[in-house]
């Protein structure tokens, strides 16, 4: 969840970014789009070498630039000069570097957080788009595409999504579950038998860890909320629905009797940070309910780098609870590619996020498992993931995070000023539903 330290896969296989190299153009050996050239508006290719800049805080360094080496390879004569940061001091410098034309031709950013901020120091899509090839833009997934152009608040597109995040989705140490003779639960039912014996068989295992900070409570409470109502938390941000409607009082209903019940522990609402994780990770713990940021724990080449006791990891969508539940998770475009005002370069630039967003450096960087990619028809091949149930898992996964119901943004000042501890109150059993709904719409109404 937003407030765990994700992982992320390391690879650097050269051989790979050679092997989309030496494709020819009429397709690439993985089955996927030809590798196409950069040309500048007269329909040339560039008669002067040209260096595109290239700024993000996400994915991790090494598989970043093989991508980008397998880009430069097919694109004679234009070199990517790659600069990461970390995450606080990019979403600080990169609106005042843009606004000084100091920073790059091409950027990373996060999408529901920057678009808006920085979107005056961007191209919109529109403009650029059609330097690469027609219709390009159309092979992302629609949903993802949507919410980004609802990112920026003017209705227009200024980056290309690479690829999506959900939650709350359930990993699982599958082979300690095999050895109590359990499936992965469906129902939260399923959960709570599974539980009992792990208390009474495995004193040493926690059952289920998570997070206890308020982002990692609200994940959870609208991934409930969303399999009866998928379009629940929108809805309620948006104003069209009461917080203390009977569809907020059903779900914090459900939601506090997984506590109540003993299905997850209060004791657990004490873990912060990545330490949920770390417990799974080390063998403690036999579910850890996330979000998809975990997924790389399913990766063969993230398992390599990683300290993960874990032999076999498997993942599946949080068990419904309510009558006629269905799986769902929340879900947002995590990270976009947009193309600079001040970019001397702009055709290059599109090949570029072409490249990455829907061309052949889709399957460099995605089988890191980090993000959803936004391209419609790419789904992992079955040699990326470690075991036949990490396959499975983000297989079910990836279906929710594209089908998504309501984004995975909370109103992030009322989450900090009385959303996050009333949802809490509710865990530990200090608020009924009803008086929780209550106070939700009367701090809500505050805010207003």
């Amino acid at each position: 969840m937003r407030g765990t330290t994700r992982v992320f896969a390391v690879t650097t296989t050269a051989a790979l970014a050679l092997g989309l190299a030496a494709c020819s153009p009429g397709g690439t050996a993985d089955g996927g789009r030809p590798v196409q050239q950069a040309v500048p508006a007269g329909g040339q290719k560039s008669a002067k070498p040209v260096t595109l800049r290239y700024w993000t805080s996400f994915l991790p360094d090494a598989t970043l630039r093989e991508a980008i080496t397998a880009f430069e390879t097919g694109h004679p004569g234009v070199e990517v000069e790659l600069r990461s940061f970390d995450e606080p001091g990019y979403h600080g410098r990169l609106p005042k570097d843009l606004a000084a034309d100091k920073a790059a031709d091409v950027v990373g950013l996060r999408i529901p957080a920057m678009t808006g901020e920085i979107r005056d120091l961007l191209r919109p899509v529109a403009d650029w788009k059609d330097k690469v090839s027609a219709g390009w833009v159309d092979e992302l997934d629609k949903t993802a595409i949507d919410r980004t152009e609802k990112a920026a608040g003017n209705g227009k597109l200024y980056a290309v999504p690479m690829g999506s995040s959900g939650g709350a989705v359930m990993y699982y140490n599958a082979g300690l579950l095999s050895e109590l003779g359990m499936s992965f639960p469906e129902r939260a039912a399923d959960l709570e038998t599974i539980v009992r014996r792990v208390k009474k068989e495995l004193p040493d295992v926690r059952p289920v860890v998570f997070s206890g900070e308020p982002r990692g409570q609200e994940e959870l409470l609208f991934t409930i909320a969303g399999q009866s109502h998928p379009t629940l938390s929108d809805e309620l941000l948006a104003g069209r629905k009461p917080w203390n409607g009977p569809d907020v009082v059903s779900a914090l209903t459900a939601y506090g009797s997984l506590f109540e019940r003993g299905v997850l522990a209060r004791s657990a609402l004490k873990l912060k940070g990545d330490r949920p994780a770390e417990l799974f990770r080390s063998g403690k713990a036999l579910f850890l309910v996330d979000d998809s940021g975990q997924s790389p724990m399913l990766s063969a080449s993230h398992r390599k780098t990683a300290k993960i006791s874990v032999k076999n990891v498997g993942a599946g969508p949080f068990p419904t609870i309510l009558p006629e539940a269905e799986p769902a998770v929340r879900s947002t475009p995590e990270v976009g590619l947009a193309v600079t005002k001040s970019s001397k370069h702009v055709a290059e630039a599109a090949a570029l996020v072409e490249f990455l967003t829907v061309g052949d450096g889709v399957p460099v960087w995605a089988k890191g498992l980090t993000m959803i990619p936004a391209r419609e028809d790419f789904r992992p091949e079955s040699s990326v993931f470690a075991t036949p149930e990490g396959k499975k898992g983000h297989a079910a996964i990836e279906e929710l995070v594209r089908d998504g119901g309501s984004a995975n943004v909370p109103d992030e000042v009322f989450l900090k000023r009385a959303e996050g501890a009333i949802i809490l109150d509710v865990a530990h059993g200090r608020l009924t539903a009803r008086k929780a709904a209550d106070r939700l719409q009367k701090e809500w109404a505050r805010g207003q």
